[in-house]
């Protein structure tokens, strides 16, 4: 398993020295490059720790002033291991230096809702530092460590195996309360409670680089996990299934039992997107593959995998979407971003390719067939081409009502317009392979592009470049996925509309004549897509029925009981009118009432009877 990490980082390291040995960039402290539609370079700013290669920075306010900060790791190379919060104006905020390098994104949410957010960064991503030590840290905003959950000694190196997969947090069991979900090189996916304890692993008997997207596939309520992992052959999992090389697509429920399963012919260090692509209403998962297969000379024709879930079985299954999987030019471990780039009303599926050489930027319709201009060969200032390992993000960044796709190949930012047309390159003065983040940092109303490198005269160091676009250029409504995995959690998830949904559809209750007392139901109110409903419930019969919430605020689902009073009423069936749910543009519900008085027989079943001769 050493060897396996050793090798897919070794190859990428080579990549990144054979960029370096192109010389791309000035030489000069700060950025220079054409900007054809007046992107300007705004700062670049020198950090303490060494080199930033996949670790791809977060956005996020973290003050409350309006404006974003930037979250950053840094490696190992020449200088020691870094997390670096920055002011949107390059400024440092605070640096802390870490044990082990980050080649991961952090994540960033309130853990202990007190308000005020915390940082949560995995560390030990680094193969070519030994020992790779691996840890999950969360920090409060000005830079204090809070908790650290250290993973397993698996690869026999005396210390806790690296994590280059990214921290997803969400509400995973819908407690109210934050959990933290990551995979590690020591085989093991995790979840973790808000305060850094442990809940459970699920071992997959094989190293994970990928980071897990959270979706609530079959509308439960309670979110699953969707990640990929490596996969050796020859061995038999506790279940009885016996391996062949290649990787996972896993389905974790929150108590970490396997929902799904899907084996492909390559390790998965891409990571899965989710969304509903085609309005159906259900979730469908997008993820790539992996590299290490194709170094060890097992070539076969890569692709990016598109699957609906059935959930309707024990076990579900992930199917292949029709038109899906799709051939691409190359291996790679870049992981996709969905957006509706033709403003139709359904998701494309972006993705970034190259292992090799040569690099190409994909973009399909959700039925498989390739957007119009797509596949492209993005080209760097000196019209070369090479390797995108970074995910793409996507945004509109020039302010025109048309979306952008923004990646990074060689010692450059390219940027691609909806129909595959090149429009911008931003250079940098070194090696840029993470996911650019995009925002309006300073809330000035013009776009910034953020990425993390590091600097031709200063190689050993890691460097934060900004770039800003022009007046009037941030549309805060065109924003499908600016940074890494779509958001600061990197839930990976492409939000569906919130939708209203209210259970049971009507109400019925019983009451026995001539005893007192009222009765009693309860009624979910559920959002069956993401972000909030602000709801009221009004009956129309507020003398007989009431409810113990009349509003408020449902993230997923929320209870209210409806009390019913059966003083005064005769044998019979009594309707007692509607309550109405309002939800505003997210729908509303009716529900009748009904109240039946009379005689009330209860039968208890079943009923178990035993001999006792």
């Amino acid at each position: 398993m050493k060897s396996k990490l050793y090798l897919a980082k070794r190859a990428i390291t080579i990549l990144l020295l054979g960029a370096l040995s192109l010389g791309l960039a000035s030489s000069g402290m700060m950025p220079t490059y054409a900007a054809p539609e007046g992107a300007s370079g705004v700062w670049a700013t020198r950090l303490s720790g060494g080199r930033i290669d996949n670790a791809s920075p977060t956005l996020a306010d973290l003050d409350g002033d309006g404006k974003l900060e930037i979250i950053t790791g840094t490696g190992k190379n020449g200088a020691a291991p870094y997390l670096a919060v920055l002011e949107d104006s390059g400024v440092v905020k605070w640096q802390v230096q870490l044990d082990d390098p980050v080649n991961s994104s952090p994540a960033v949410a309130d853990l202990d809702n007190d308000g005020a957010p915390e940082i949560i960064v995995s560390t030990g991503g680094d193969a070519s530092v030994s020992p790779g030590r691996g840890s999950v840290i969360a920090f409060r905003r000005n830079g204090t460590q809070w908790w650290r959950y250290n993973t397993t000694d698996a690869q026999g190196t005396g210390t806790a195996s690296g994590n280059y997969s990214s921290p997803t947090v969400g509400d995973v069991d819908n407690d109210g309360k934050i959990e933290v979900v990551f995979g590690s090189w020591d085989r093991n996916i995790y979840m973790l409670n808000w305060n850094g304890t442990y809940r459970w692993h699920y071992h997959v008997a094989d190293s994970i680089w990928s980071t897990a997207a959270l979706a609530d596939l079959n509308k439960d309520g309670y979110l699953e996990i969707i990640i990929g992992t490596d996969i050796s052959g020859g061995g038999v999992l506790p279940d009885g299934y016996r391996t062949t090389d290649g990787g996972f697509v896993l389905i974790l429920d929150k108590n970490g039992k396997k929902l799904a399963r899907r084996q492909m012919n390559e390790i998965i260090q891409s990571s899965p997107a989710v969304g509903d692509v085609n309005g159906d209403g259900k979730y469908e998962i997008f993820v790539g593959t992996g590299t290490y297969y194709y170094q060890l000379g097992r070539y076969t024709q890569p692709y990016v995998y598109g699957f609906s879930v059935d959930t309707s079985g024990a076990e579900w299954q992930l199917n292949d979407l029709p038109g899906w999987p799709r051939p691409v030019n190359d291996v790679g471990i870049s992981s996709p971003a969905l957006a509706d780039l033709d403003g139709d009303g359904d998701l494309e599926v972006i993705i970034g390719t190259g292992y090799t050489s040569s690099g190409a930027l994909y973009a399909w319709h959700h039925t498989g067939t390739s957007v119009s201009g797509f596949p492209m060969s993005p080209k760097n200032n000196l019209n070369n081409n090479s390797y995108i390992s970074g995910s793409p993000t996507v945004a509109d960044v020039d302010g025109d009502g048309k979306l952008e796709i923004v990646l990074t190949m060689l010692w450059d930012v390219i940027v691609v317009g909806q129909n595959g047309i090149q429009e911008q390159v931003l250079q940098t003065n070194y090696s840029v392979v993470a996911s650019p983040a995009i925002g309006d940092l300073d809330n000035d109303g013009q776009t910034d592009v953020v990425i993390g490198g590091s600097h031709i005269s200063d190689p050993n160091h890691g460097w934060v470049y900004a770039f800003e676009f022009g007046a009037n250029s941030y549309n805060a409504n065109k924003q499908p996925w600016p940074m890494f995995h779509r958001d600061a959690q990197h839930t990976g998830r492409y939000p569906s509309p919130p939708e209203l949904s209210v259970s049971p559809a009507s109400i019925y209750l019983m009451h026995q004549y001539g005893t007192a007392g009222d009765e009693q139901a309860g009624l979910q109110i559920s959002n069956l897509g993401d972000g909030s409903i602000a709801w009221s419930a009004v009956p129309s019969n507020p003398g007989s029925v009431t409810l113990s919430l009349g509003s408020g605020t449902v993230y997923t689902s929320t209870s209210v009981i409806i009390t019913v009073k059966t003083a005064g009423y005769t044998p019979g069936t009594h309707s007692l009118g509607d309550i109405v749910i309002n939800g505003g543009s997210a729908g509303s519900a009716t529900i009748p009432v009904t109240l039946y008085v009379g005689q009330v027989y209860k039968v208890y079943l079943p009923t178990v009877m035993r001999n006792s001769q």
